[in-house]
C-alpha cells in the first residue's frame, strides 16, 4: 500500500509543469584574482573597482569597523591607500554598518565613491546614511570629509546590503530579505545636491521602484547598458533596468543566472572591463577575489516565443509563475523536487524494513 503510494507520488511528480527558470550560464570558469594582503580587512562588505584608477578596487569593512576605505592593488593584493573619513573638525566619522558601496564618474573627471551605512539586522533604524567622498588622484593615503544623505524607506525600516550607481546617475538601495527583495530609488534631487557638495540633514524617503523574487541579496552592481546584476550568498542574476518611477505592482524577471565560486561569506562584488565581467569578495581574513566572466546578453525574446506572442487566448493566459533564481537559504528547483525527494527518501525507508 505505502510503496503504491510512493509509485503515485512519483508519478506525479513527474507530470508536474515544473517551474520556468532562466537559461543556464555558459560562461567560462571564474578565476582567482589576488589573495587580500591586507590583515585589516577582516569583514569586507563593500567592493568597488576605482573608475580612475586601473588596477584598483576600493574595500571597506561592515559593523563595528573604523570609517576607512581600503584601496588595494588587484595585481599584487596589497594595500595602496586607505582613505579615512572625518568631519569638519578633522575627527573620525563614526560609522555604525557600512554594508555596501558603489563608485561612479563626476563630471569633472574624477571618481565618486558611496559608502551606504545601511546595514539593520534588528530592522530598528528609522534612516540610514549614504556617504559621498572623491578618490584622490594619485591614488594615495588621504583623509575625506564626506557628503551625506540620510535616507528612510516609506514601509519603515530594512536591513540592507546593497548600493548601485547606475549609468544613467541613478542610486539603488536593495533590501536584503529572505523571500525576495525590494528596489529602492534614491530620490535625484539628494542625489544632485550631494554631488554639489550640499549634505542632506532631513531623511529623504527613498521610492521602491520594483522587488525581485531573489533571497538575501548581499550586493549588487551596474552594467553599462542599464541592466542590474545583484548576487547572494552562493549565486546571481543579472535583471532588466529598473524603471525609473515607482511600480510597485512590477516584479524583475532574472535575464540571466551567473555562477559564482563558492566562498565563506560572499558580501561583494563589482563590475570591471566594461561590463564584461565581475569582481567578488568574501568576508574573511586574506580572502581571494575572483574575476567571474559575465554570460553574453540573452537574445531578445522572439514573437513566436508564446510567453510574449500577444495572440495568446485569453482563456489561457501568461503564466504568473516566478522563474527560480539563486536563494540563499532556498533550493532551487522548487516544489516538484522537494516531492521527488520526499518520496524517494519514504521509499528507501520502507525498502530497509522490509
Amino acid at each position: 500500500m505505502l510503496l503504491s503510494a510512493v509509485g503515485a507520488l512519483l508519478a506525479a511528480a513527474a507530470t508536474v509543469t515544473p517551474a520556468p527558470t532562466t537559461p543556464a550560464p555558459a560562461t567560462p570558469t571564474p578565476s582567482e584574482l589576488t589573495i587580500v594582503r591586507d590583515t585589516r580587512i577582516i569583514e569586507s562588505s563593500g567592493l568597488a573597482a576605482s573608475p580612475v584608477h586601473p588596477g584598483l578596487v576600493w574595500m571597506v569593512n561592515d559593523s563595528g569597523s573604523a570609517a576607512l576605505v581600503y584601496g588595494v592593488e588587484l595585481a599584487t593584493g596589497r594595500t595602496q591607500a586607505v582613505l579615512r573619513l572625518v568631519d569638519a573638525q578633522s575627527r573620525e566619522v563614526q560609522a555604525r554598518d557600512i554594508e555596501a558601496m558603489t563608485a561612479a564618474l563626476g563630471t569633472d573627471g574624477r571618481g565618486l565613491l558611496w559608502l551606504a551605512d545601511v546595514g539593520d539586522n534588528r530592522g530598528v533604524r528609522e534612516s540610514v546614511v549614504l556617504r559621498l567622498i572623491r578618490e584622490p588622484s594619485p591614488a594615495a593615503s588621504a583623509n575625506r570629509t564626506p557628503v551625506s544623505v540620510r535616507v528612510r524607506y516609506p514601509d519603515g525600516p530594512h536591513d540592507v546590503e546593497t548600493i548601485i550607481a547606475t549609468p544613467d546617475g541613478r542610486l539603488l538601495l536593495v533590501s536584503k530579505q529572505l523571500f525576495g527583495a525590494v528596489v529602492y530609488q534614491v530620490p535625484a534631487a539628494a542625489v544632485a545636491a550631494a554631488v554639489a557638495g550640499r549634505s542632506t540633514s532631513k531623511p529623504v524617503v527613498a521610492v521602491p521602484v520594483a522587488g525581485v523574487a531573489q533571497s538575501l541579496v548581499t550586493d549588487g552592481a551596474g552594467l553599462p547598458d542599464g541592466r542590474i546584476v545583484l548576487r547572494s550568498y552562493d549565486g546571481a542574476a543579472i535583471y532588466p533596468a529598473p524603471p525609473t518611477r515607482a511600480t510597485a505592482a512590477e516584479q524583475l524577471e532574472p535575464l540571466q543566472q551567473v555562477v559564482l565560486p563558492g566562498q565563506p561569506q560572499g558580501e561583494t562584488m563589482t563590475v570591471v572591463d566594461e561590463g564584461t565581467a565581475l569582481i567578488v569578495g568574501s568576508e574573511g581574513v586574506r580572502q581571494p577575489l575572483w574575476r567571474v566572466p559575465l554570460p553574453a546578453a540573452a537574445p531578445a525574446p522572439t514573437s513566436s516565443t508564446p510567453a510574449s506572442s500577444s495572440t495568446q487566448p485569453a482563456s489561457n493566459p501568461p503564466s504568473t509563475a516566478k522563474p527560480t533564481v539563486s536563494r540563499g537559504l532556498l533550493v532551487s528547483g522548487g516544489p516538484v523536487l522537494g516531492l521527488i525527494v520526499v518520496a524517494a527518501a519514504v521509499a528507501f525507508t520502507i525498502r530497509r524494513r522490509k
